[in-house]
């Protein structure tokens, strides 16, 4: 990231820490949920992901399953950006916004701007916080988490084996809701029962997956 992207770094998150803040409100205590449960289907997020890397134009992606997370990468050739924030509305409008704008935010992404895209990190990347509550991704231009929802928070080091010139998600079961043992046998069984997930997809030619620990 260069300096000017930094600086939009700080202020997206200290801005969506306001917004978290709202969203803790007991007056919006149902947003969070209603976006969640839009995708009630078992582990439905592994799909989004497998969308979110065919718009990211990449030909192949892999996922590993091991008892505390979830581990998925792919070598799209688009990278994550960012936007200022003080012209979301404007830049998403235009099909300018950011990506890291776009994962950190509810129902505003340049996806719904995009011909030929399903969208990019719209509502459907919210599906993941059925399984963890901090999302890491590690991208060849910065690592970063999302904490309380919404807030991009830094991450220093990479993430071990993560190959240079791929972007790579990390899904830590620790959701208060969800044991690791239930996320990891939901995902685990969406995994081998897969329906056909390359038919509608552009790009991706090669999707592979490893469950760690399987008896």
């Amino acid at each position: 990231m260069n300096t000017q992207d930094e600086i939009y770094f700080e202020q997206l998150s200290s801005h969506r820490e306001r917004l978290a803040d709202a969203l803790d409100d007991p007056a919006l205590s149902g947003v969070k949920n209603s976006v969640v449960e839009k995708y009630s289907d078992q582990a439905h997020f592994v799909y989004e992901l497998l969308q979110n890397a065919d718009d990211a134009e990449a030909t192949a992606a892999r996922f590993v399953l091991d008892k505390d997370k979830l581990v998925f990468a792919h070598n799209g050739a688009r990278q994550f950006s960012i936007s200022n924030p003080k012209t979301e509305g404007e830049d998403a409008a235009n099909g300018q916004l950011g990506d890291i704008n776009g994962i950190t935010s509810i129902a505003n992404s340049s996806k719904n701007k995009a011909p030929n895209k399903i969208g990019k990190f719209g509502v459907g990347f919210k599906s993941v916080f059925q399984y963890t509550l901090t999302p890491h991704i590690y991208d060849p231009n910065i690592f970063f988490r999302i904490d309380r929802f919404i807030v991009p928070k830094k991450i220093s080091e990479d993430f071990p084996g993560r190959k240079p010139y791929e972007t790579l998600f990390v899904f830590p079961f620790n959701h208060s809701e969800r044991n690791a043992t239930e996320a990891y046998e939901d995902i685990s069984e969406k995994l081998r029962t897969l329906d056909y997930p390359l038919l509608f997809l552009s790009c991706l030619k090669e999707i592979a997956y490893e469950i760690l620990d399987e008896v």
